[in-house]
């Protein structure tokens, strides 16, 4: 679901795909926080072991994404703004929070071990909701302002640089 009407340039339109793609991911880890939510006993210990796989392998292909954005994007757009504006310091401070929610996720779900029971898994899975949510909110304004904003603002060849380094 594109939000705006700009056509975007190649690496641009990388990032955007990478947003479908998550979030798709996110909508699976969503299905089962809220099947995890509304069952009880047994069934929870079950659906909660298929989140923890599932938000495993969401959190490295965020991380992935996260890296191209903080190390070639949010670079580049920064370079262009004025010294008090805060769009990019705003974006790596959702980056730091959802990363934060899925290790509080993560961490909680190792320290609780094989032995996890329906309680843990319930409170646990609070994180993998406040990831989806600031994740959400996240892309929602990234697809609004800051890509449309790095189309106007990107020279041509900062757009190439961008382009190679994400071949990398």
């Amino acid at each position: 679901m594109e939000a705006s009407n700009i056509l975007l340039s190649a690496p641009l339109q990388k990032l955007l795909d990478e947003h479908m793609l998550l979030r798709a991911d996110m909508d699976l880890i969503y299905e089962i926080t809220e099947d995890i939510e509304y069952d009880s006993g047994p069934a929870v210990v079950q659906l909660f072991e298929e989140l923890y796989n599932r938000v495993s392998a969401f959190n490295f292909k965020l991380k992935t994404h996260s890296k191209r954005e903080e190390e070639g994007l949010f670079p580049m757009i920064a370079r262009h703004l004025g010294e008090n504006d805060r769009t990019i310091e705003e974006m790596e401070s959702e980056h730091e929070k959802a990363d934060q929610h899925l290790e509080d996720f993560l961490t909680e779900t190792k320290q609780a071990g094989l032995t996890i029971d329906v309680n843990a898994a319930e409170w646990i899975n609070v994180y993998a909701v406040q990831a989806l949510a600031t994740l959400t909110q996240h892309f929602a304004k990234e697809e609004k302002v800051l890509f449309p904003l790095a189309e106007n603002i990107l020279s041509v060849n900062e757009k190439q640089d961008l382009e190679r380094l994400f071949q990398v």
